[in-house]
């Protein structure tokens, strides 16, 4: 409750205020006069501004006798601040000639339209625009203490836009309101960005820094009570000086800070905010300040201070949304735009000087309309593309065939097996859109004349003679290679007669598709040759994924030829692709099938508990219970086994120790496991290789050896060392080899290789069995391997 009243009356006081300032400006217009007391109770006129109500009225050299029918003494703004204001009539005395004339002038209280807009209208809205983003800010943020900061810092502006006119007439009330306000701008601005980077684990502004804002701060007020009874000349040159300075220093701040932070994730950030204090604070510099400077402003403060609505719109955005728009695009928008605007703005300007030469315009207007004409066509620019966007898919229906052929041709190109699929898909599709004869395919080197592959692709050409064919093929490579045009994927090459597009390459060759010339006998306009190019770029991928697939086939073959067996490289990609599909398989059964056996088994037995059975009926019901338990049990052995829970974490010695508990509890036979210690850390292919084969030993063991003992050690010897041993049958040497009455066995062996190992078989009916494996600390990747990657095509 108190802190809504804290509101309540905040709001009121600065509703109270805002009321006071528009009835402040509105009352009497600016006279534009200074003075400087005289003999007795005169004044004499300094200085007439242009453009104010004295204008053309009162000249320098006039003597004030009367303000308000009374005293020129008597009058609080001017004996104060010596400049005629908030006066509704005034005497002067002129002289001229030697002759004094005395001159009565009554101040209409009427404001002009001039004024009525640039002074009481326009900062009146921007005032309404401000408390509307603060109370904005209240409803979305109320509970973060950036919030307040940003309030203040949107109310600051708004009140000192405001209080600017009523404190250049001498109010007091504004000339109070104004000093708070502006000076509170930039220190509510730091404040601000200080807490909302905090949440960043930044700091914008260090306390020095922040106390010599506070200090000066402070300074301003102390100066605006003691102006309350004594004029101080430096006050205004004060208050500017404290902020600009401010600013100064919010400008380094941010520059500084995005160099910082240009490559990390805050670089948006700070582009952002820079951005909107250049849009906010530049024009006023650049086209006011500075200008005024030499006397020549380029635009009025009142126009100028209307940039500062940028400032808080930033602000609030970025404030309210907590993302950012997409600064880089828009500034490469922006300067891409200005760049295209430049010279029809010259165009259009030299034009008006030519046609406006009779008017005397000084140069100043000419910039003034050179400003004008560029934002224009600039802010044209942005709208043409953003009408293009929304309505050119309903009034251009061609856009729409392009959008639509180009997702057709992309959802058939994924099911493309073979170059000759992809070339007859993308014929349908370009007869499909483009009113055409001919369409072709060939390859084509820039260093030779004659084609390597010409497939005729017209309807027309199939009753054709095949020395015509080859006829319109070859004038095609010519008229490309006198074209003189440097190839890459995606570039469209008018000819002579028809279009030549580059779909694929391969090395020093092109692909190229040849588009004949159209039926209706016009030229390929944009929107057709951009179609065709992402046409192209889309076959460009296919085709290099056929490449690759071509050239893994071939070094998967002369490997094959070379070795006489599949590559290790290959083997490895196999066992990785079957780890993979058990993990799935695994993750399957766990989330599908045993959570639905959990189910029926909990609510089985709840019905058990729950009801009133026969025993009969309670003894069946029992009996499918643990059935239904024991299938929930091997469910879980299933997962187990297809992946191995907690291998990577709890090592493979762990991981076998446990593996063995379970395998004996479950077989006829008893483990011995000795491991010594693994000084090298193994890597989790060799760790779940090495699972993976004692696994499969110990089910040979069980189904076909028929082993009571088995003996398992583990060690390190210049790499990792695995040997087995049991007490089963045995087998003879020769039948080791039979890979499809051993799948085990071989399979073993096979996962061996995969790493670059060795394995050795010992047994004898009889005898049992005994296995030797052997596996190197690093693996390679290949044998033979020589560091280049020969299946990448191109």
């Amino acid at each position: 409750m108190g802190q809504l009243r804290k509101v309540i009356g905040f709001t009121l006081c600065i509703f109270l205020a805002v009321l006071y300032l528009i009835r402040s400006i509105a009352m009497y217009p600016l006279t534009g006069v200074e003075a400087h007391p005289v003999q007795g109770n005169q004044y004499r006129v300094d200085a007439v501004d242009p453009g104010y109500w004295a204008e053309g009225k009162l000249q320098p050299g006039d003597l004030l006798v009367e303000v308000n029918g009374k005293s020129p003494s008597e009058s609080y703004v001017l004996r104060t601040f010596e400049y005629l204001e908030m006066a509704s009539s005034v005497k002067i005395i002129r002289e001229s000639a030697g002759e004094s004339r005395e001159l009565s002038f009554d101040i209409p209280s009427d404001l002009t339209r001039n004024e009525l807009v640039f002074r009481l209208i326009l900062p009146s809205l921007s005032m309404l625009v401000f408390a509307s983003f603060a109370f904005f800010v209240y409803l979305r943020k109320k509970e973060d203490p950036a919030a307040i900061y940003l309030i203040l810092f949107f109310l600051s502006i708004g009140l000192a836009y405001l209080s600017s006119f009523s404190s250049g007439k001498g109010d007091l009330v504004g000339r109070t309101i104004m000093t708070i306000s502006f000076a509170a701008v930039p220190l509510t601005f730091l404040l601000f960005l200080n807490r909302y980077l905090a949440r960043y684990g930044k700091s914008f502004a260090s306390r020095k820094v922040m106390t010599v804002m506070w200090g000066g701060f402070v300074l301003n007020l102390l100066l605006q009570v003691v102006e309350v009874f004594q004029f101080i000349g430096i006050k205004p040159k004060i208050l500017m000086a404290y902020f600009a300075i401010s600013n100064l220093y919010i400008l380094y701040k941010l520059i500084r800070m995005y160099i910082t932070n240009r490559q990390a994730d805050l670089k948006s950030l700070f582009k952002f905010t820079l951005l909107g204090h250049l849009v906010g604070f530049l024009p006023f510099l650049l086209l006011f300040g500075v200008p005024s400077l030499f006397g020549v402003p380029l635009i009025s403060p009142e126009v100028a201070a209307i940039f500062l609505l940028g400032l808080p719109l930033v602000y609030l955005y970025m404030f309210t949304t907590q993302r950012l728009f997409d600064i880089d695009f828009f500034l490469s928008r922006f300067s891409y735009y200005t760049m295209l605007a430049f010279v029809p703005t010259l165009i259009i300007t030299g034009l008006a000087v030519l046609i406006m030469s009779q008017n005397q315009l000084s140069w100043v207007n000419w910039v003034q309309l050179f400003l004008i004409v560029y934002l224009l066509i600039t802010v044209f620019l942005f709208g043409k593309e953003f009408l293009d966007y929304r309505l050119r898919p309903k009034w251009s229906k061609d856009l729409n065939n392009f959008q639509g052929s180009l997702d057709r041709f992309s959802s058939r190109i994924s099911r493309v097996m073979k170059q000759a699929d992809l070339e007859r898909v993308l014929e349908q599709e370009i007869r499909t859109i483009l009113p055409i004869r001919d369409v072709k395919f060939f390859s084509y080197e820039p260093d030779t004349t004659v084609t390597k592959r010409a497939v005729e692709k017209s309807g027309q050409a199939a009753s054709a003679p095949i020395p015509e064919n080859e006829q319109v093929t070859a004038r095609a490579v010519r008229e490309l290679s006198e074209s003189g045009r440097k190839l890459a994927v995606g570039v469209a090459v008018v000819l002579p007669r028809g279009l030549a597009v580059v779909i694929g390459q391969k090395r020093s060759t092109y692909h190229i598709l040849w588009v004949g010339d159209k039926t209706n006998r016009t030229q390929f306009n944009l929107d057709e040759l951009s179609w065709l190019k992402t046409l192209a770029n889309y076959s460009a991928i296919v085709y290099e994924n056929l490449y690759l697939i071509e050239n893994l086939i071939g070094d998967l073959e002369a490997e094959m030829s070379k070795r006489q067996g599949t590559p290790t490289w290959v083997l490895r990609m196999i066992f990785q692709l079957a780890e993979s599909e058990r993990r799935k398989l695994a993750s399957d059964l766990h989330d599908s099938a045993l959570q639905d056996q959990l189910i029926w088994y909990r609510k089985l037995e709840a019905a058990i508990l729950d009801h009133e059975l026969s025993e009969e009926l309670r003894s069946d019901l029992t009996d499918i219970r643990e059935g239904l338990l024991d299938v929930i049990h091997q469910i879980r052995e299933t997962c187990n086994e297809l992946r191995p829970p907690l291998l990577t974490e709890m090592g493979l010695v762990e991981s076998l120790r446990s593996l063995f508990e379970q395998q004996q509890i479950r077989a006829n036979y008893s483990i011995e496991f000795e491991a010594g210690p693994l000084t090298e850390a193994l890597s989790d292919e060799a760790t779940l290789t090495l699972f993976r084969i004692v696994q499969e030993l110990l089910v040979n063991a069980g189904k076909h050896a028929k082993a009571s003992r088995i003996w398992i050690e583990l060690g390190q010897e210049n790499g990792i060392r695995l040997r087995y041993k049991d007490d089963g049958i045995g087998l003879a040497q020769e039948k080791l080899s039979d890979s499809y009455q051993h799948m085990g066995l071989s399979g073993i062996k096979e996962r061996v290789r995969s790493l670059a190992g060795k394995i050795r078989f010992f047994s004898e009916p009889g005898e049992g069995l005994e296995v030797d494996i052997w596996l190197p600390e690093k693996t390679a990747v290949s044998e033979g391997e020589d560091g280049h990657d020969s299946n990448l095509a191109g």
